[in-house]
């Protein structure tokens, strides 16, 4: 963690334990992890949802859309597949929430999500990079 709700995660060690295809297993724990915070995250308005996106290379450093609503967050994780199975193994994976309030929401403003998503999602990352790694068994 280089600044606060920043994550970083080298998957490499976990993918050289799948005796498989790095990509593969890399793309899997991604969009297990991002599906997960997206579902995890407080639905009002469906803005929250709705504002997650992956981006490939950087961070993305958007102005979010208030416009945008997704309260089942089925858009968003549709999206977040496409960038994620899209990926060429070059760059890094991000996901991103650029909405002011985000970091609100992860740190407990809301009674739905008081642990946040990101950080309990990350508590199981070992779950999610075996199951990954094991071919989901």
């Amino acid at each position: 963690m280089s600044t606060p709700g920043t994550w970083s995660i080298d998957l490499t060690k976990w993918a050289e334990k799948a005796k498989g295809n790095m990509k593969v297993v890399i793309q899997k724990v991604a969009l297990d992890a991002f599906c997960r915070v997206i579902l995890r995250t407080p639905v009002d308005t469906g803005r929250a949802r709705a504002n997650w996106g992956v981006a490939i290379g950087t961070a993305a450093v958007t102005s979010p859309n208030v416009a945008y609503v997704d309260k089942e967050g089925t858009t968003a994780i549709g999206a977040a597949a496409a960038k994620v199975f899209d990926w060429n193994a070059q760059g890094s994976i991000f996901l991103c929430n650029n909405l002011p309030y985000i970091g609100a929401l992860e740190y407990g403003h809301s009674k739905q999500a008081p642990g946040g998503m990101v950080r309990v999602t990350m508590a199981e990352f070992d779950v999610i990079v075996k199951s990954a790694a094991s071919g989901g068994k």
